[in-house]
This record gives structure tokens, sequence and C-alpha cells, in this order.
């Protein structure tokens, strides 16, 4: 399993790839996940209790999971980031 995250034997190009992806992943979930938490507060504040029992709680949970994703893909791509620009410099130094 240590060798799948081993991002020095990929090639360029994939590990660029893998970088869009998650970034993407990144963009469009916290986009989703800002309207989506507006939209449950505002919910909140108006129907108060009967909100709760509708089951914003649950889609408060929900939104923290996405959080937990959008993490995930910018983590992601941070660490392909960082794989690229060293790559960068290895050849840059030759």
């Amino acid at each position: 399993m240590k060798r799948v995250f081993n991002l020095h034997r990929y090639h360029w190009l994939a590990v660029l790839t893998l970088s869009g992806v998650s970034f993407v992943g990144f963009a469009y979930s916290s986009y989703s996940l800002f309207h989506l938490s507006m939209a449950n507060i505002a919910f909140l504040r108006k129907h108060g209790a009967s909100a709760i029992m509708e089951g914003a709680l649950l889609q408060l949970f929900e939104i923290f999971i996405g959080g937990c994703f959008a993490l995930v893909c910018y983590l992601g791509f941070k660490i392909c980031e960082t794989e690229l620009v060293s790559r960068y410099h290895r050849w840059a130094d030759r």
C-alpha cells in the first residue's frame, strides 16, 4: 500500500492530472458547502425546533462530511503540487 502513495514513481503528467482532479473536487465541494451551510443556518433560524425535527441536524452532519471531503481534496492537491515543484527544482539544478 505504501508504494501506491509514493508519487516519485509516477510520471509527472499523472501527478499533474491527479492534482487537477483534486483541485476541481476541492473547488466544487467548497462552493457547494458554502451555499448548503448558509441555507441550513437560515432554515434553523427561521423554524427552530421544527427544523431540527425535519432533519436539519442530519443535513448539518452531511455538510461536515462534505467539509472533510474538501479537506482531503485540498491536501491531495498540495501534496501533488509539492511533488511537482520538487521535480522542477531537481530538473533546474542539473
